[in-house]
């Protein structure tokens, strides 16, 4: 049996929680919303620096004793920051529901933000940003986003840049804290077995009451998007890279069901369009995929691809050759129809995991403001139908619309 349940405290704070008979784990997460997007260019890369130290110490625990308290007992401990959303979670057994809940709880409403902490971290997340420039199927993401958003604020870099990181200061991250870190923002989710008083009564002393508002967690932004090709050059690169991308809808338009049924059957595993003629028929790539992104008011599509440097000009007319005949003569029914049972399937998998359950709660109430049942998010890919997916092939696959970001070494080319 699965039970959904959402309250909102006192002090602001949004509670969902699934209950489920049968498992003996609980994954719990603390969402706040705020992430790169929320940056001026006096803050780039402060939202990711944040998470990484408020597990440098608290009024109640020092970095040590933050990293034991859960390990110690065989639960885990961690988070990530993204475009919109910071989120810290655990996942442990049913009993570790109290302790998780205080260790994070404890991270996000009393920290200390240690001047050495800080400056020792300014370090470590300047190192992170130097591996990820070395990525370039990680760093080719980064030059897209700030491309193709331009102005728009998803064009921020989650990490920042180097330069950024160093000139972050005690006051600033003090003040920003302050500013994104309130109850309003937070959304707590929890899947597993457990009880949602059991965890209202574990949150409700961390969190003062306080007169609420019910503003929206964002701000929506015009993105002035127009096609453009930029190349990135790095030498010593054996395999160069290419990201054939548009903007689409955001996460709540009807045509999202539509563009996840298309992702899946261009370019999402073997059997998928690019893969079987790009990879499989002509062999010019190793890797290929499609990728579908959703926010709040905006969200992109594409088609990564990695290749000999001689190759890629090949392998890109061949990914839109086949764009085209996408557009003129559309999918079957039956592709359609195979791809939804694909989409279900990996769904209904990834739902074994309370993990996964949790995070699902996390970004449904955060951009929808409402959580779904399976069998509702089942239902509203049934009802695709063959022609929702020509529409949308029609309007995102038009080759006037997409802009390409290469990146590596052309000197032989």
């Amino acid at each position: 049996m699965i039970n959904i349940k959402k309250s909102q405290l006192e002090s602001g704070i949004t509670v969902v929680t699934e209950g489920i008979e049968g498992v003996r784990s609980i994954s719990l997460g603390f969402w706040v919303v705020v992430g790169s997007r929320n940056e001026n260019k006096q803050e780039k890369g402060i939202s990711h620096f944040i998470e990484h130290t408020l597990f440098k110490g608290t009024k109640k625990r020092n970095a040590k004793e933050i990293a034991r308290a859960l390990e110690s007992k065989g639960a885990t401990l961690d988070a990530f920051t993204s475009k919109e959303i910071t989120c810290f979670y655990s996942r442990g057994l049913d009993t570790h529901l109290k302790i998780a809940t205080d260790v994070i709880a404890d991270l996000i409403t009393n920290p200390l933000f240690p001047e050495e902490e800080l400056k020792k971290e300014i370090g470590v997340v300047t190192e992170e940003i130097k591996d990820s420039e070395d990525s370039p199927e990680r760093h080719i993401f980064d030059l897209l986003f700030k491309k193709i958003f331009t102005k728009h604020p998803l064009a921020n870099s989650v990490l920042g840049e180097k330069k950024d990181v160093e000139k972050i200061t005690r006051k600033k991250v003090s003040s920003f804290f302050k500013k994104w870190y309130n109850p309003e923002r937070i959304v707590v989710t929890a899947s597993g077995y457990l009880q949602h008083n059991e965890l209202l009564g574990y949150l409700e002393p961390y969190f003062k009451p306080k007169e609420t508002s019910n503003d929206s967690f964002f701000t929506p932004v015009k993105n002035y998007y127009k096609p453009f090709s930029y190349t990135f050059k790095k030498k010593g690169l054996f395999q160069a890279h290419l990201i054939l991308a548009t903007t689409v809808f955001d996460y709540n338009d009807p045509r999202r069901y539509p563009l996840l049924v298309l992702d899946t059957i261009l370019g999402d595993g073997m059997s998928s369009i690019l893969f079987q003629k790009v990879r499989e028929e002509k062999a010019l790539v190793y890797q290929i995929f499609s990728f579908a992104d959703f926010f709040s008011d905006a969200g992109i599509f594409g088609v990564y691809l990695a290749c000999n440097p001689v190759k890629i000009e090949n392998a890109k007319s061949t990914v839109i050759k086949e764009f085209k005949k996408l557009v003129k003569k559309g999918l079957t029914k039956k592709v359609v129809s195979e791809a939804k049972v694909r989409l279900k399937a990996k769904l209904l998998i990834g739902q074994e995991s309370t993990s996964n359950r949790m995070m699902r709660l996390g970004r449904s109430e955060i951009y929808r403001r409402e959580n779904r049942t399976i069998d509702e998010i089942i239902a509203s890919i049934n009802r695709v139908k063959t022609g929702d997916v020509n529409d949308v092939i029609k309007d995102v696959l038009r080759e006037d619309k997409f802009s390409f970001v290469y990146f590596g070494d052309f000197r032989s080319v």
